[in-house]
C-alpha cells in the first residue's frame, strides 16, 4: 500500500496580507467625517444594568453594543447611569470600526487567516474544526456580531456543547481559541474589551480513563510484543515515556551510541492536505521548545537500540531495490522501510493488546505510566516534567501523575511500619 508522507522544515511559508496599519490608513473616522454619533442608554434585564451603545459602522448601518455593568437595579440607578457616561467615553472613535459589524464567527475566520503563517499546520486544521463544526453553526444561527458579543453569550454557548456531550475539557479549548481570536481584535482596535475575560469557562477534568500500566504490566507488554511490528515504538513509549510524533520522528542520527544520548528534535504528525489525511514530517519542529531534548542511554537501552539498527541493515540488505530508501535515518520503519504511519500505530496497539488479553489502555497511557512509575521509584515531579518535556511543573502533576491499585494502602503500609519502629510495642492496647 503506498504510503503518503512528506517533509516539512521549520519555516513559515510566505504569505500576502495587507497589513492592519494600511487598513488602518484606508479607514477614515467618523469624527474625521463629523459623523460622530454615539448614544448610550441604560436597559434592565433580569434585574440588573446594561449599558447599551448606539452608533453607526462605516456603511451607515445602526449598530448595538450591550455591555454588563453587573449592578442590580435596586439603589443604584445614579451609579449605572455614571458608567454609561464614562463608556460613551471611552468608546469615542471605535464607532467606526467595520469589523465590529461582522458575525463573530466571521471575525475568529479572519484572526484565523491572519495568523495561520505563526500556526503550526496540526494547530490550524484543529483551530478550523473548530470554528467550522462548532462555532460557526451556533453563532450564525442567532445573529451575533463581535459588536453584540457578551460574556453571557458565551457561557450559553460552553452550557450548550457541554449538554451535547463535548467535553468541558474540549469546551475549553474552545474557549481559548475564541479569547484569543478577540484579543487579537482588540490589538487591532477593532473591539475596546475582550467579553471573554468575563465569561466562566468549565472547569477542567482530569481524564477518567484506564490506570496506567505497573511496571509488571509494563514488562509483560513488552515481552509480549517483542516480535510485533510495532514493538520499537511501544518500546519507547513505555521507557522513555515519549509522545507518538516523538517516537516515529526519532532519528538514528540523533542517538549517539558513543555519548550514549538520544535527542528528540523531529516529529512525524497528522495534517490534513489536499489528498486528504497524510504523515508528515516536521523538521526540527517539537510540540514545545521544552519538548525538544536530549536523554541518556542506559546499557540495557544501547543494547536494546544497536539491535535495532543491525536487524534494519540485514533487512535492507536482503530486500535489495525493495526497500524504501526515503527513511534509512528513521528508527521507526516497517520491513520494507517505510517509516510507521501514526494511526498504524494506535490501532494496532489496540489490537495487540486484545491478542495477549492485555487489559486495554491508550497508546498515550504508556506515557502515563513511564511517568507514574518514575514516581513511585522515587524521582521527583520536577525531574519527571524534564524527562518528559513538559513546559509545565503542574500540568505534569495533574495530568500524568496518577495513584496506582494499591498505592494507598501500601502507603498506609509504610506509614503504620515506620511508627511501629518508634511507638511503644503496647501503645495499641493501651488505647
Amino acid at each position: 500500500m503506498q504510503t503518503n508522507f512528506c517533509w516539512e522544515t521549520n519555516c513559515s511559508a510566505e504569505r500576502t496580507h495587507l497589513s492592519h496599519s494600511q487598513k488602518h490608513r484606508n479607514r477614515l473616522s467618523s469624527q474625521q467625517r463629523g459623523e460622530s454619533q454615539m448614544t448610550g442608554s441604560l436597559q434592565v434585564k433580569s434585574e440588573k444594568y446594561y449599558a447599551v451603545l448606539n452608533f453607526k459602522d462605516s456603511s451607515g448601518q445602526r449598530v448595538q453594543k450591550w455591555i454588563p455593568l453587573n449592578l442590580s437595579t435596586k439603589d443604584n440607578k445614579r451609579k449605572a447611569e455614571a458608567m454609561l457616561n464614562a463608556l460613551v467615553v471611552q468608546y469615542q472613535g471605535f464607532e467606526d470600526i467595520e469589523p465590529m459589524n461582522l458575525l463573530f464567527s466571521q471575525h475568529v475566520a479572519k484572526w484565523l487567516e491572519a495568523n495561520r503563517p505563526n500556526i503550526a499546520q496540526t494547530t490550524y486544521d484543529q483551530y478550523l474544526n473548530i470554528l467550522n463544526t462548532h462555532i460557526r453553526p451556533y453563532f450564525d444561527l442567532r445573529g451575533i456580531t463581535v459588536s453584540k458579543l457578551t460574556a453571557g453569550d458565551l457561557e450559553d454557548y460552553y452550557a450548550f456543547k457541554v449538554a451535547s456531550g463535548l467535553s468541558p475539557n474540549s469546551v475549553i479549548k474552545h474557549h481559548a481559541m475564541m479569547r484569543t481570536a478577540l484579543q487579537w481584535g482588540v490589538k487591532h482596535r477593532y473591539i475596546k474589551e475582550n467579553v471573554a475575560d468575563f465569561a466562566d469557562k468549565p472547569a477542567h477534568v482530569r481524564y477518567q480513563g484506564a490506570e496506567p500500566y505497573t511496571i509488571q504490566e509494563i514488562a509483560t507488554l513488552l515481552s509480549c510484543t517483542q516480535n510485533e511490528p510495532i514493538a520499537v515504538p511501544i518500546f519507547l513509549a513505555a521507557f522513555y515515556g515519549l509522545r507518538r510524533s516523538e517516537i516515529l520522528g526519532l532519528r538514528w542520527s540523533s542517538i549517539d551510541f558513543t555519548q550514549g544520548t538520544l535527542s528528540i528534535t523531529t516529529t512525524v504528525v497528522r495534517e490534513k492536505h489536499k489528498e486528504g489525511i497524510v504523515a508528515v514530517v516536521r523538521e526540527h519542529t517539537t510540540k514545545t521548545d521544552t519538548s525538544m531534548r536530549t536523554l541518556p542511554l542506559c546499557p540495557y537501552t544501547q543494547n536494546y537500540l544497536t539491535m535495532i539498527w543491525n536487524a534494519q541493515q540485514q533487512q535492507r540488505n536482503l530486500c535489495g531495490n525493495c526497500y524504501d530508501t526515503r527513511y534509512l535515518d528513521f528508527v521507526c520503519v516497517d520491513q520494507l522501510g517505510t517509516l510507521i504511519q501514526p494511526d498504524y500505530v494506535t490501532s494496532k496497539f489496540a489490537q495487540i493488546l486484545n491478542k495477549y488479553g492485555l487489559r486495554p489502555i491508550r497508546f498515550h497511557d504508556l506515557r502515563h505510566s513511564c511517568a507514574t512509575i518514575m514516581l513511585y521509584l522515587g524521582y521527583s515531579l520536577k525531574d519527571i516534567q524534564t524527562w518528559l518535556g513538559h513546559s509545565n511543573y503542574n500540568f505534569t502533576a495533574d495530568t500524568y501523575i496518577h495513584s496506582g491499585m494499591g498505592a494507598h494502602e501500601q502507603m498506609a503500609l509504610s506509614m503504620s511500619e515506620r511508627l511501629g519502629e518508634l511507638l511503644p510495642q503496647n501503645m495499641s492496647n493501651e488505647i
